[in-house]
């Protein structure tokens, strides 16, 4: 222990050694060979961990980053042994030389224990070539999934307008059919028309709603979409609501520009201030919030109101497709809306979900990322390879 402690006592003392030019009979040419070759050693060993770093600070995600790490030490201490082996020729510093190899051993073992422990895991990274034939079939499956709902949207719109004739005959016809023998009708009759009526306009509204679910995200072309004009539109579009319900919208500072497809956006917000003035609570003046909070790479959005609010185990079920939670007595609408609302944010990279309180109100949290890129464009815009 007495000589452990003398050891790190005497750390920098160099007067028990003679400089290694003195030790033994050196010629000119031997001791700078050997000065040279361990000073060129030490370069090379010091420009590998400083391009690691660099690799490891530019590439984020970057696999068993911890064996890089130590692999740089191990790379940078046996360099630095190299040096003061040069350096002996005027300073003979054997303690310190001592002390940096037993460091490198300690790190070279950390190593090696290192890359065994993390060796199977290394097996299981993928080769550029499997990176490439993997993006391959991403992109035949991507292609292969646009191409399918292109189809999916020509069938929807050809069967919405094969399904609006036939309703729309049905509706003239009974319209015609009141006008013309209303004073011939008794109240049972006048009854079922007006029923039958209220169907077929219930029929086309699903068939209308049906049919702009489906278009969401078919379109790739996106243009500057400025969110504070789309609200104002879509209170403009909603101020019969607003009048009859004395209803108050506020936006909350200003809303951002993204680049996205207008008709999607508009439909967002559409859905989400109408169902905001719909279920609205007796007696009470509906209050529409709508806010948005910077989140560094993406947007935070809110629309909060003074509803009816909607009960915990509810929060996700209204979200899916046809799912209602008032019978059309109580509350208009097909129970597409929020679906639709979901599929757009999904579709563009957010995420969706409902903060509420029975009696007290809602309030809809959603992100949309600053820079939108939809399945179809990466499908279309990001290609490296052809593929048929």
């Amino acid at each position: 222990m007495d000589q452990f402690f003398e050891f790190f006592r005497r750390l920098t003392d160099t007067s028990d050694w003679p400089p290694r030019w003195l030790c033994g009979t050196w010629t000119e040419f031997h001791g700078w060979l050997y000065i040279v070759s361990d000073l060129t050693i030490w370069l090379a060993y010091m420009a590998i961990p400083l391009i690691l770093i660099r690799f490891l600070l530019k590439k984020t995600g970057v696999p068993l980053t911890g064996v890089f790490w130590l692999f740089g030490a191990f790379i940078l201490l046996c360099g630095l042994t190299h040096l003061i082996d040069a350096l002996m020729f005027w300073w003979p510093a054997y303690r310190i030389n001592a002390l940096v190899r037993f460091m490198t051993g300690l790190v070279s073992i950390a190593t090696v224990i290192a890359l065994i422990r993390y060796f199977n895991e290394a097996l299981g990274l993928r080769t550029s070539e499997e990176y490439s034939r993997e993006l391959t079939l991403r992109q035949q499956a991507m292609q292969e999934l646009a191409r399918s709902n292109e189809e999916l949207q020509q069938f929807a719109y050809v069967a919405s307008h094969d399904l609006q004739s036939p309703l729309k005959t049905i509706t003239n016809y009974l319209t015609l059919l009141e006008a013309k023998h209303s004073s011939h009708l008794d109240t049972d009759a006048r009854k079922l028309i007006s029923v039958s009526t209220a169907a077929a306009d219930r029929m086309r509204s699903l068939i209308n709603d049906l049919l702009a679910f489906s278009r969401v995200g078919n379109t790739v072309e996106f243009t500057p979409v400025d969110l504070n004009q789309v609200v104002a539109n879509v209170i403009e579009e909603h101020q019969a609501d607003i009048q009859a319900t004395h209803a108050t919208i506020r936006v909350e500072g200003t809303l951002p520009t993204l680049t996205a497809h207008q008709t999607d956006i508009h439909q967002l917000f559409q859905n989400l201030v109408s169902n905001a003035l719909k279920y609205r609570r007796p007696a009470t003046d509906p209050k529409v919030l709508i806010r948005v909070t910077d989140r560094g790479d993406r947007y935070h959005f809110m629309v909060s109101d003074n509803g009816i609010g909607i009960d915990l185990k509810y929060h996700d079920r209204i979200f899916q497709i046809f799912q209602r939670l008032h019978g059309r007595n109580e509350y208009s609408g097909t129970g597409i809306g929020l679906a639709t609302v979901k599929k757009v944010i999904d579709i563009y990279g957010g995420r969706i979900w409902v903060e509420s309180t029975p009696g007290t109100g809602s309030t809809f949290h959603f992100t949309l990322p600053k820079i939108i890129k939809t399945l179809q464009h990466y499908a279309q815009t990001d290609s490296l390879h052809s593929v048929g």
